[in-house]
């Protein structure tokens, strides 16, 4: 549960909100008013003259930040910036008003979880015996059967949906998804444990399920997104030390063939799990035998 607001805050974010409502009809025009109304039929009231709506919110503005300013001096606190609240406001106003909605790919899974409801209820209701009796008003009514058969495809279908914008994500993002919504079916599970203890052992079952796979999300999440961090090469020995010394003819040549030999390994192409694993292990093994060309390298040169 996100945490409440204080209310200092809270008066800060609407003085904000009431600033820019009154910049915003600083700057319309008549005619920008004139064309937001709808039609130009005499109906109701009057229209409020834009020089009216002008003056209202800056009274509003005004009478906002003087409670404010009254409620600082209350608890005691620096008075907060007009420019501070001027800025919390735009963000506000970007923002716009209330929670992100829920995105189409949530709508689709929690339109999946009503439907499985409505089938499970279906199922538990159904009678091979009973049919429905047409009383001649409205379609008839579907048979027990017949409504488990309607919410089966129905389901088929919304999983079709959901797969196929599964299939435009990104690796990460598909398996956030399928966390965040493994962690939704958890928590309806507890939820109907309190409520049918009678069936304990077959929901105790399923939560467990879901524990093992909520914890196989987790660690891939967690790989995944070390895999997407910056890459940073691994130190590689590939260089000698240049020295000022000068040596003989044969000296230089052999130290220039040892050098020929180092080994330089170049970072995968496509960066996942598996070639940043293999990388690493190409790296140390050219260390290693840098390592020794290197040493015979300087052997040569302290001769």
């Amino acid at each position: 549960m996100r945490p409440r607001k204080e209310k200092a805050q809270k008066l800060i974010d609407k003085c904000g909100v009431l600033y820019w409502k009154w910049q915003e009809l600083l700057e319309k025009t008549e005619d920008d008013v004139e064309a937001e109304r709808q039609g130009n039929k005499r109906m109701g009231r009057p229209p409020i003259p834009l020089k009216t709506l002008r003056e209202r919110a800056e009274t509003a503005y005004q009478q906002e930040l003087a409670e404010l300013r009254e409620f600082e001096i209350q608890l005691g606190i620096e008075e907060t910036p007009e420019v501070e609240i001027i800025e919390n406001g735009e963000r506000l106003r970007q923002k716009g008003p209330g929670r992100p909605g829920i995105s189409e790919i949530g709508r689709k899974f929690r339109h999946l979880r009503r439907k499985l409801k409505h089938l499970e209820d279906a199922m538990s209701a159904v009678d091979e015996t009973a049919s429905p009796v047409y009383d001649g008003l409205g379609r008839p009514a579907m048979s027990s059967r017949e409504r488990i058969g309607y919410y089966q495809r129905d389901i088929e279908q919304i999983k079709k949906d959901i797969d196929a914008e599964l299939s435009k994500m990104s690796s990460a993002e598909r398996t956030k998804i399928l966390l965040d919504n493994a962690r939704i079916d958890r928590r309806d599970l507890n939820m109907k444990l309190k409520k049918e203890p009678e069936n304990n052992e077959a929901i105790q079952a399923l939560i467990e399920k879901l524990d093992s796979e909520i914890s196989s999300l987790e660690q891939q999440l967690e790989e995944e997104g070390q895999a997407s961090k910056p890459f940073v090469q691994a130190p590689l020995i590939t260089q000698v030390v240049r020295s000022p010394r000068e040596y003989s003819p044969a000296v230089s040549e052999l130290i220039r063939k040892l050098e020929s030999q180092l080994i330089v390994t170049n970072p995968p192409a496509e960066l996942t799990l598996e070639s940043l694993e293999k990388y690493k292990a190409e790296v140390a093994l050219a260390n290693e035998f840098n390592g020794a060309i290197v040493s015979q390298i300087e052997a040569l040169k302290s001769v």
